[in-house]
């Protein structure tokens, strides 16, 4: 049979990536949590039947680099799956940390395995030993959720229902964690309605054709790009602040060399295993490292494999970037996979500040907390993760209030926040003068004042409320991090109030009824000299309300 022409490969590829996007809707309509279908975190991809990614989503960037490990793990352990398969887990050694499931369904046409669907998204509960998970102080890997292994949920289009009641039977939310599993399903049952639509009208030669041809764009696309970087060698060091238990901070070392033909990132040199939950896998590290060359280079070139096979990561085991059992990696997706790609940048900048931005406010600001529920006189629980600033760059000031290296993940709407739960918010704003000064500020992190309209417990897993993050080429630093209770009309920081060893990190805090949670996050850094900048940028800012003539150098622009 002949090869398809090029108009067919191209019309194939577009279907299989408008294929991902529906996935996406198909998840948000369908799913249960306020963490799916409000605040979207979760992601979509398209797997061939090796293995490798053919198309993903717009979708969180940690999301879908981890998969690269889950997917080669299921293809070495079932490779030979059969029809109505649905397979599961949630292993954090093989993708990001136990909250993010993966659901995986072979797609087949009569008896032919064209490739996969996957979902992989954050369940708002998944067990151990804190409510919504984000124990900053765990010290185990078990104490961080339920572990489930690679299995099969559905054999041959059946339920395995001793797979189902064990997974149900560990989480305190049964009914939102089946819904948004059962959202997931979904999105894989509609990929594979399309694929089968996408073989009747062009033959299952040409689909699997059109996945070649998808990879090898992509290939092509970064092999192009990639000359506008320098070879050399890059180098830059940050660091995760403390561990919770310790004042020690832990340092990420990165050296990226460049050649005409791959990257290759090495953490050699970034600190020991944490005993805590801010380490990563190596799927994890691996994933952000992608995403910071990818960004680096051409973040507008559609991601799957071939791309992949363009960067090598090295990554010594037993440390931070490549932790080992049975050390907690829960925080990778907060903090380290934040921190990779701007470390991988704060070393572009070194050499090429111009192709870069400064850095952003650069966690999750991950917080949970449990509490009983007026209403129903339930216990219940919520999850929730936190917008701030970006860097500025030499292109203009940075955004203000997005979840930056977050990809698609939205802030979840206040309206959701007090209908599920007991809670008041009594704020939500831009945080005034948390951008860093420059020719082009860093971008705004935002406020929330919450009451409490019931007692909770609170657990944290945060980073950058000690180290600011930094600007570029003279630009400032910006605000950093900020916990805060309002009791009795007096603010204390979550630290002072409670004699926490961390600010950003700590496990089950009793908080009152009506008690205030007031959440500030960190800007973005600035890039350039503040004293160059643009004098009515500097007046728009101030009659906004976005920062004052405070510093020096404000005011010196101010009075022009």
């Amino acid at each position: 049979m002949a090869k398809p022409d090029p108009f067919t490969l191209e019309v194939i590829r577009n279907y299989l990536y408008s294929t991902t996007q529906e996935m996406i809707e198909t998840t948000v309509r369908t799913a249960y949590s306020p963490t799916f279908a409000e605040g979207h975190d979760f992601s979509c991809a398209l797997f061939d039947r090796f293995g490798r990614m053919v198309n993903q989503s717009r979708g969180i960037g940690v999301h879908l680099g981890s998969l690269v490990g889950a997917m080669q793990a299921l293809v070495t352990k079932f490779p030979k799956p059969d029809p109505g398969d649905v397979f599961i887990t949630n292993d954090p050694y093989l993708a990001t940390h136990q909250p993010d499931v993966v659901v995986a369904r072979p797609i087949f046409v009569g008896k032919m395995h064209l490739g996969y669907a996957v979902n992989i998204g954050h369940w708002t509960d998944i067990g151990g030993m804190t409510p919504g998970g984000c124990a900053g102080t765990s010290t185990h890997v078990v104490q961080d959720g339920v572990i489930i292994p690679l299995c099969r949920l559905f054999a041959r289009g059946k339920l395995v229902e001793a797979t189902r009641d064990f997974i149900l039977s560990n989480v305190r939310l049964p009914d939102d964690d089946w819904g948004d599993l059962m959202s997931q399903i979904a999105a894989t049952a509609m990929a594979e309605v399309r694929l089968r639509s996408l073989a009747d009208r062009y033959g299952i030669k040409d689909v699997l054709a059109g996945m070649e041809a998808a990879i090898a764009y992509s290939r092509a696309r970064f092999q192009a790009k990639m000359s506008e970087i320098a070879d050399g060698t890059y180098r830059a060091t940050d660091y995760i602040e403390d561990d919770g238990i310790t004042d020690r901070s832990y340092p990420i070392k990165v050296a990226i060399r460049k050649t005409k033909d791959k990257f290759v990132v090495d953490f050699t040199g970034s600190a020991e295993q944490a005993p805590t939950p801010i380490n990563a896998s190596i799927t994890s590290s691996r994933a952000a490292a992608f995403t910071g060359i990818i960004a680096l280079v051409d973040p507008t070139i559609p991601v799957n494999a071939g791309i992949f096979d363009l960067i090598e990561v090295i990554a010594p085991e037993k440390t931070i970037t490549n932790a080992k059992w049975p050390a907690p990696v829960f925080g990778c997706t907060f903090e380290i996979a934040k921190r990779i790609p701007e470390t991988i940048l704060k070393a572009i900048a070194t050499k090429m500040p111009e192709r870069v931005a400064a850095a952003s406010f650069g966690s999750g600001n991950n917080l949970s907390a449990r509490f009983v529920d007026p209403a129903t006189n339930e216990e219940s629980l919520w999850y929730v993760f936190y917008e701030g600033g970006q860097g500025a760059s030499a292109a203009g000031d940075g955004n203000d209030a997005v979840y930056f290296w977050g990809g698609t993940a939205l802030n979840q709407p206040v309206e959701v926040w007090e209908h599920r739960y007991a809670v008041l918010v009594e704020r939500y704003a831009l945080r005034e003068n948390s951008g860093g000064a420059g020719r082009f500020r860093g971008g705004l992190g935002t406020v929330r004042e919450i009451r409490l309209l019931a007692e909770h417990h609170l657990s944290g897993l945060a980073d950058r409320h000690r180290i600011r993050p930094w600007g570029i080429d003279g630009g400032g630093e910006s605000a950093a991090n900020k916990w805060s209770v309002r009791r009795n009309g007096e603010t204390v920081e979550l630290a002072e109030a409670y004699h926490l060893k961390s600010p950003s990190k700590f496990y089950n805090i009793p908080l009152r009824r009506d008690d205030v949670l007031i959440i500030e996050t960190g800007g973005g850094g600035g890039y350039g000299d503040p004293v160059e900048r643009d004098r009515d940028a500097v007046r728009r800012d101030e009659a906004l309300g976005y920062c004052r003539p405070r510093t020096p150098e404000r005011a010196k622009v101010a009075a022009k």
